[in-house]
């Protein structure tokens, strides 16, 4: 859900564009994008929807207009109808690096992470994309997927070269080196994850409860209790909540 808010920053960055001396239909198109992305924060997705419908209406040849119509319909779980919509954002803009990044994101959650690459990289070759470090994020998932755990490394490494306290690499990091049995080097990253949340906001159940994992791992009864005892302040609710309760 983390990353899915990063993606939402990423397209409202992709639809600003200058509006200098841009046509009235190409304006209204980036507005009605725009406004799509907010009602889609907001729950609203079916106005988010009809909102994004118009922005085409407005400009077919608006390449981020059908770059968040994919993210709606992919969060509605039409994803034949969002695959559509990015490949039409690529063939009306093929060397968008928010389209190409956000197509192989796709791409790999729907079990074809070596695909997924190629468009990641295609993201990276271009100079002007503004958030390199969202690709590389994403290249450490996908080669992890692929059981490729050096490079997964190596990628995530690089997007923290870019932003150093990037969360979404700090807990990718996290899980690769837990997974391989590293846990004093997956604490040293959660660690490393836990000195952001006051600056670049408070980790969501989920993580917390990788930080419990990871404590446990090591035998550190402190920070488990220290992590467990946020995690149930914060989301009482949550079945991360109930399976620390559980005792699982």
């Amino acid at each position: 859900m983390k990353f899915l808010r990063v993606w939402m920053a990423v397209c409202l960055m992709t639809v600003t564009v200058s509006a200098f001396a841009m046509p009235p239909n190409r304006k209204l198109a980036e507005i009605r994008s725009q406004l799509a992305l907010e009602y889609a924060r907001l729950g609203n997705m079916a106005v988010a929807v009809q909102t994004v419908n118009e922005a085409i209406e407005a400009d077919a040849s608006y390449a981020p207009a059908f770059l968040t119509k994919a993210y709606l319909q992919s969060q509605l779980g039409q994803d034949g109808d969002a695959e559509q919509s990015y490949l039409k954002a690529l063939q009306l803009d093929p060397g968008n690096p928010e389209a190409n990044n956000n197509y192989g994101f796709f791409l790999c959650e729907h079990q074809h992470p070596q695909t997924a690459i190629d468009f990641f990289n295609k993201a990276l070759a271009n100079p002007l994309y503004q958030t390199p470090q969202t690709a590389y994020l994403n290249l450490g998932r996908c080669s992890a997927k692929l059981g490729q755990v050096d490079k997964a490394n190596d990628y995530l490494l690089s997007a923290l070269r870019i932003v150093p306290d990037y969360q979404p690499a700090l807990r990718e990091l996290a899980v690769l080196h837990l997974d391989q049995g590293n846990a004093k080097l997956a604490a040293f990253y959660f660690d490393r994850l836990m000195r952001t949340a006051g600056t670049a906001g408070p980790l969501p159940a989920d993580t917390l409860w990788l930080g419990v994992q990871i404590a446990r791992r090591n035998g550190d009864r402190v920070h488990e209790a220290e992590y467990g005892a946020i995690l149930k302040n914060r989301f009482p609710d949550s079945k991360e909540t109930q399976l620390l309760l559980s005792g699982n």
